[in-house]
């Protein structure tokens, strides 16, 4: 099957949405041929991603960029062109980000190709000063798109019912790690640094993550522990201010901001050095960095609504968390794992020891589900 994906960034640019764009690439491109479309800060290119043997075409399109959503019509003539001459038999959109699914809506109604969307988000409301805008945008476009999906995916169970509530009816497909990064992870953890993770977008769209929030509770629970240190991974436009922060704080010497990491053996390294992984998030469509994290025995810190779309899935890593209900909790949690250090150690051996841990994502595989629900037939 020829299958056009259809997404607003592709890695390396982007975050979790694009992350999952490319696990499902990867997946689909076993058995089909699959091409991606997308959109960019930078400068128009295209260019051939080798997986696993296979090649896999990336066409990106330079964008103009409008509250995190790119824009371009250029983008709209290469989607036409290519459902045009090409003739995929499926197009799968990612969305709520604005404009590029919407644009595969309509080239599967002109062209009459089935549709499948990839829903990755509670809404768009982030409360700004855009958030009217959002709404009317929710009310009538982006119904107009989903409706037209033959199938619809909801990453988490919080995207489920978000959409449930809005009268669709999709089914979930978490994320998953990139099959680089499970491969990378060893048969045998290794032993843990005195490291407390941070994995996520640095950006003021993404304030959302509580990076800021953590890094105040690091510099107040480290008081008493100044062997600790803080990793973070990620960029995005508020990391000047998150150093400068981390200076006033007088972290400089314990915060190392590694930047945006796209290598998997690289990440791997981090991961594994690593003794507890932290999400704070107010808000997440799922928090795949913390089942990452768990992979390679790093003890999850997380917010509620980052255990009740994770833990779900992955019951495991519960038993072996700590969850965050307040935020003024979280000083408090981590001074508490730093002074237990052998309670630290339990739980990173209960993540080594998850039954079939790693072969659980086998559960969700983009290929069966395809086939499953007869997706063709049905449109």
């Amino acid at each position: 099957m020829r299958i056009l994906l259809v997404s607003p960034y592709f890695p390396p640019e982007g975050g979790g949405l694009e992350s999952y764009a490319l696990a499902m690439a990867e997946e689909l491109l076993e058995e089909h041929e699959v091409r991606v479309l997308c959109m960019s800060r930078g400068s128009s290119s295209r260019e051939t991603m080798r997986i696993r043997g296979k090649s896999l075409p990336v066409e990106r399109v330079k964008a103009f960029v409008f509250s995190n959503t790119p824009i371009s019509l250029r983008f709209v003539l290469r989607l036409f062109s290519i459902v045009r001459n090409w003739r995929p038999e499926l197009i799968i959109a990612h969305t709520p980000v604005p404009f590029a699914a919407d644009a595969a809506a309509f080239a599967s109604v002109l062209f009459r190709v089935p549709l499948m969307i990839v829903y990755h988000t509670v809404g768009l409301r982030k409360g700004s000063a855009l958030d009217a805008v959002a709404a009317l945008y929710s009310k009538t476009l982006e119904r107009f798109t989903l409706s037209r999906a033959g199938l619809l995916v909801a990453v988490s169970p919080s995207v489920r019912d978000y959409l449930r509530e809005a009268g669709f009816h999709p089914i979930i497909i978490p994320p998953r790690p990139k099959s680089e990064l499970l491969r990378a992870v060893p048969e045998k953890l290794p032993p843990k640094e005195k490291v407390v993770l941070f994995v996520g977008r640095l950006s003021s769209f993404h304030r959302f993550k509580n990076f800021e929030l953590l890094l105040r509770a690091f510099a107040q629970a480290s008081r008493d522990h100044p062997d600790w240190e803080l990793w973070v991974v990620g960029g995005g436009d508020e990391l000047p201010r998150y150093r400068a922060l981390a200076e006033e704080l007088g972290l400089e010497d314990r915060v190392r901001f590694f930047g945006p990491v796209s290598d998997a053996e690289k990440l791997a390294g981090i991961y594994s050095g690593a003794a507890i992984v932290v999400l704070p998030s107010s808000f997440e469509s799922f928090g795949l960095v913390v089942v990452e994290g768990a992979l390679f025995g790093a003890v999850p810190l997380v917010s509620d609504v980052v255990a009740r779309n994770v833990f779900l899935f992955h019951p495991g890593i519960g038993r072996a968390s700590r969850v965050l209900r307040q935020k003024a909790e979280l000083s408090s949690m981590l001074n508490e794992l730093f002074e237990h250090p052998k309670t630290l150690k339990k739980l990173s051996a209960m993540l080594g020891k998850i039954e079939g841990f790693r072969k659980s994502f086998k559960r969700f595989r983009y290929i069966s589900v395809l086939s499953e629900l007869n997706l063709l037939e049905k449109f």
